[in-house]
Order: C-alpha cells, then structure tokens, then sequence
C-alpha cells in the first residue's frame, strides 16, 4: 500500500517509540559497551571502533568518556562526583599483557591516551550514560534499575557510580567488593551487579567506573574494558 513521505516518517517514528518502550522492559538499549561507535536514537550500534595502533591516535569511542585532566586528582574515591571536565575515553590497541580485544566481539579496550604505554600513579575515571524511559511496555513508569555486567581493568577498578548532575545526586553502587577485581585481573573478566544507589527519574543518569593506578610499580599501561548484560534492565 503507497503511503505519503509524511505518514511514513511517523510510522517509522512510531515503530521506534515502540521498539525502544518494547526492549526497555528487557533491557536497555543506550547502555553501551566499550569500544563501540556512537550510539543511535534507538540504541547502541554493536559496532566497534577500529583500534589506534601502539603509541596512540585519533579513535576514540563513541560513548564513554574519561575524567581530564588524568588522573583524577580525588582526595577519596567519593570525590569522583564532583569531577565535570571529561573528554571522550580512546580506543587503543590493548597491551599485550591484557585480555585481548579478540576474546569478545562485543567490545573493546578503552584507555587515556596512549594508555597501553606508561601512564602516572592515580585515579583515572570513565562514565557513560544511558537513558531512562518515561514509560516501560505495558505503561509502568521505571521505579529502578539493575545493571549487570563484566569487566577488566588495569589496575583495579576500585566501584562504580551512579550520577544525576541535574538533581545533584551521587553515590556508589551498593554490595560490590571493593575492589571490584584484583590488581592483576586485566587478563580476565570481573563480573558486577547492582541496582540504583540514586533515585532514577527520565533524562540520561551517568555510570562512573574509577581505575586505580597503583603506584608500587611505578608509570605502567592502564585501561578498562566492560560489557553489560542483557540482563540489565528497569523496574
């Protein structure tokens, strides 16, 4: 059946609206792994973005960025809440002491720039953001939300937190080791599970992932690298 351009744009619109309230109640669609490419209106792409070589360049991913300048100067991991000057995280080629990017094709290791080589002592923090429906299939409004997920990191990541910048609020995910993985477990996944430590009203609440670099063995690489599950979702 011929329709106008105009009915067809707002079908396809509608078929959109649909889709997102339709997967928001099994997942959630914008909450992206690292590496990958900018995520579109409906969700994250899946595809990743090519490495830069060793010793760094242009690539950088398309929806997790990094506390600048690194690291981070905290005075305690709680302070990560009051950072506000991030750029976005780069995709480099791993170190090869770490997991390597070919044991998963869902992401990809995201560092500071350059940061397979030799990086200063410190905190250094990534965040992403992901969006919160007004409305979940079958007209419940989101009251929560679990995440849960896998990652790896050199060194430890020390917790993760949720942000509302715009109600002011920030706290750390509950019932999570601290750390989350060991210093030396860049070579396998660590997996997480919370639900909201904040209130979750609609807009795009923030994760925050704090990396510590250890100081015993001086400058060395760092990075992180984390994939949610699909068991991650609203309530």
């Amino acid at each position: 059946m011929f329709l106008p351009t105009s009915h067809k744009t707002m079908l396809h619109a509608l078929s959109a609206m649909l889709l997102f309230a339709t997967m928001a109640a099994a997942e959630i669609p914008t909450l992206c792994n690292t590496g990958q490419t900018h995520e579109a209106g409906s969700g994250c792409t899946g595809v990743l973005a090519p490495p830069n070589p060793t010793g760094g360049g242009p690539n950088r991913d398309g929806n997790w960025v990094l506390a600048n300048p690194y690291p981070s100067p905290l005075t305690s991991p709680d302070s990560v809440c009051e950072l506000k000057s991030f750029v976005p995280a780069w995709v480099d080629t791993p170190n090869g002491a770490w997991l390597p990017n070919s044991s998963s094709t869902a992401s990809e290791w995201i560092t500071p720039y350059d940061g397979e080589g030799d990086l200063a002592p410190g905190w250094y923090v990534y965040a992403t953001k992901f969006l919160v429906p007004t409305v979940l299939y079958g007209g419940t409004i989101p009251t929560g939300v679990t995440i849960s997920g896998h990652l790896a990191s050199d060194n430890s990541t020390y917790g993760i937190y949720m942000a509302n910048p715009a109600a002011s609020l920030c706290s750390p995910a509950r019932d999570l080791p601290v750390p989350i993985n060991p210093d030396s477990s860049f070579t396998e996944w660590s997996e997480f599970s919370f639900t909201n430590p904040i209130a979750i009203t609609p807009g795009a609440p923030l994760l925050l992932f704090v990396v510590v670099q250890n100081a015993a063995g001086g400058d060395t690489p760092t990075g992180l690298r984390v994939e949610f599950f699909s068991t991650s979702s609203f309530f």
